[in-house]
């Protein structure tokens, strides 16, 4: 019988585990699906919303876009302090539904040629609100999950948010690409890019009433009962002994450069396969579409992988992996896709497809070893009554506001600086490498190790 009771309680443990995973993901990967849904349309939304002209308005797009990357650390404040007075499971709640609202607004923007400028405005705004409703959601979804998981396997199942990221976009290209094959070009150009956006409202209601029958976090719940939680966990988070050179530390040595590896290998290769290369847009999803999927495993993978071995040592050979493989793969791909330099749209054959896409499936996999064990690993390095701001501020300096702009940085750069023909293609580049090299010293140097911390330590 008691053999029995303490399997009984070992199956209920797995059960809540697993029901908190789902819970967690499923809300994570649509917040990841609104979040991108506006990079992946930039292009329709810079025809759409801005003056036809006869001048292209996709950088200015792009900026208005990426705003919402800049806004992440203001969000991180407001809900991380609520995460740490409150509760986490109230905070990703209100967050979840603010991101719904907001993408559910900009499949209802009026066209420029119905309202003029009003039209970027209301997507400016409805970028910031998603800046930052996904500020809180990430810090508050991988506390959640680590605060409910043993110590040795808190990578293993923080892993699973970690790969919300590449499903949210996989989701995201999937809905794109077969909303586009059902219509023809010109009704998507006209109506059909709106589609996605209203259909994140379904996918928003069906994740908040899972979400809403969680319980709070049990690490959290113990604080309260101590009486430890922070009054004021923004004040504490600036104020506390080491805290803030302990941000500084997850920022530059973490997020910010595992944010433009993700970036760039999802977001900068778009673009680059479109504008660069020249390569038909349905084709860039197919490409992008491929390396997502097969990369989206490695990403809980390399999260249990750092369970065993330590988080630097996963990270490292991530960002290390990365400084070497993004230059390459970039030049490989106009090396394959486009040898001669054409400066007209052009399809390419199935073998130069699949090369192209097993090249950024490589690259991907190296950002998966970076962003794999980041979840646990900032969660890892804070105390827990300040946890969620602190965190959060840091994972969204570094990931939002430095990170998130290698997008629009990549394309200024391209379009401001001049060099040698053979370079323009590549001149973004710089900013990501940039980033990667300055977050491998201060990760090698100065980040301490971190996978054997316990939670509940102030």
């Amino acid at each position: 019988m008691e053999v029995s009771a303490n399997s009984s309680q070992i199956e209920k443990k797995e059960n809540n585990i697993l029901q908190v995973i789902i819970a967690s993901s499923v809300g994570t990967l649509i917040e990841w699906y609104d979040m991108f849904l506006a990079i992946i349309l930039a292009g329709v939304l810079s025809t759409q919303l801005f003056p036809n002209d006869g001048s292209s308005h996709f950088l200015e797009t792009l900026a208005v876009v990426v705003s919402s990357f800049m806004f992440r650390p203001i969000g991180s404040l407001v809900f991380g302090s609520i995460g740490d007075r409150i509760g986490r499971k109230y905070s990703f709640l209100v967050s979840l539904i603010m991101m719904g609202i907001a993408t559910f607004g900009i499949g209802l923007i009026p066209t420029f040629e119905s309202v003029g400028w009003f039209a970027p405005v209301l997507l400016l705004i409805c970028r910031i609100f998603q800046g930052l409703a996904i500020s809180g959601e990430y810090a508050g979804a991988v506390i959640y999950v680590a605060e409910h998981a043993p110590q040795e396997k808190r990578g293993h199942y923080t892993g699973f948010i970690q790969a919300t990221v590449p499903l949210g976009l996989l989701i995201c290209l999937l809905v794109v690409y077969f909303t586009k094959a059902a219509m023809t070009e010109e009704a998507f150009n006209s109506f059909g890019w709106r589609i996605p956006f209203l259909f994140s409202g379904v996918l928003v209601l069906i994740s908040y009433f899972i979400r809403k029958k969680l319980h709070e976090s049990p690490v959290f719940e113990q604080l309260k009962k101590e009486g430890k939680t922070s009054k004021s966990p923004v004040k504490d988070t600036f104020t506390t002994p080491g805290n803030i050179k302990v941000m500084l530390k997850a920022i530059f040595g973490g997020n910010a450069a595992q944010s433009t590896i993700m970036q760039t290998t999802l977001f900068v290769t778009l673009f680059f396969l479109q504008r660069a290369v020249m390569l038909p847009y349905e084709t860039v999803l197919i490409i992008v579409l491929i390396a997502t999927l097969f990369s989206s495993f490695f990403y809980q993978y390399f999260g249990s992988l750092s369970d065993k071995i330590g988080r630097k040592p996963v990270m490292l050979g991530g960002m290390i992996s990365s400084l070497i493989l993004i230059p390459f793969s970039f030049y490989m791909y106009m090396t394959i896709g486009n040898p001669e330099g054409l400066k007209e749209i052009h399809e390419i054959g199935t073998p130069a497809i699949l090369a192209i896409a097993g090249i950024s499936l490589i690259t991907s996999i190296a950002g998966a070893a970076t962003y794999g064990p980041l979840g646990a690993f900032m969660l890892e390095i804070f105390p827990t009554k300040i946890r969620y701001t602190s965190m959060g501020f840091a994972q969204n300096m570094g990931n939002g506001f430095i990170g998130g702009a290698t997008t629009f940085v990549t394309e200024l750069l391209k379009s401001t600086l001049i060099v040698s023909a053979a370079m323009s293609p590549y001149i973004g580049l710089t900013y990501p490498l940039i980033l990667i090299f300055i977050a491998i010293l201060v990760n090698y140097f100065t980040v301490p190790e971190t996978y054997k911390t316990d939670l509940t330590k102030d």
